[in-house]
């Protein structure tokens, strides 16, 4: 798969879009990795705004990151990615990133204590991925 374009990250001119641009356009996923390494938090939310094509190219970069080490404690983006993932579920083209949302969920639910999800902030977000994931098999 090539490098997603500005049209494939940009669909509507939006600004969210824009942002996802600027962060991601020409980012190879070992690039995509490293900036999930730097701040989470603060480029999950351009994988919502993105179009289906880049979100199917970059969240391997999501799964690549939640299983190393770096990852430790990132409950945040754990918290994230379930609503990232149940916002874009219906969209037709979710097909493009269905398998790798599959291995997503694998590795947050078996690398689960790792992230330290408190659940009195979160609530019991391993019920819900398990949930997400009978749903998508």
């Amino acid at each position: 798969m090539t490098l997603p374009t500005r049209a494939e990250i940009d669909l509507y001119g939006s600004l969210d879009e824009a942002v996802a641009c600027e962060h991601f356009l020409g980012k190879t996923l070992d690039e995509a990795v490293a900036m999930f390494e730097e701040n989470s938090l603060a480029y999950q939310e351009d994988l919502m705004w993105m179009g289906p094509r880049a979100f199917a190219f970059y969240v391997p970069a999501v799964t690549r990151y939640l299983a190393t080490e770096a990852a430790r404690g990132d409950s945040d983006l754990v918290s994230c990615m379930l609503g990232n993932i149940r916002f874009r579920r219906d969209e037709v083209e979710f097909a493009l990133a269905r398998d790798e949302v599959r291995r997503l969920i694998e590795v947050i639910v078996s690398n689960w204590l790792k992230f330290e999800v408190d659940e009195s902030i979160y609530g019991d977000l391993l019920t819900a991925y398990r949930d997400l994931a009978r749903e998508l098999a």
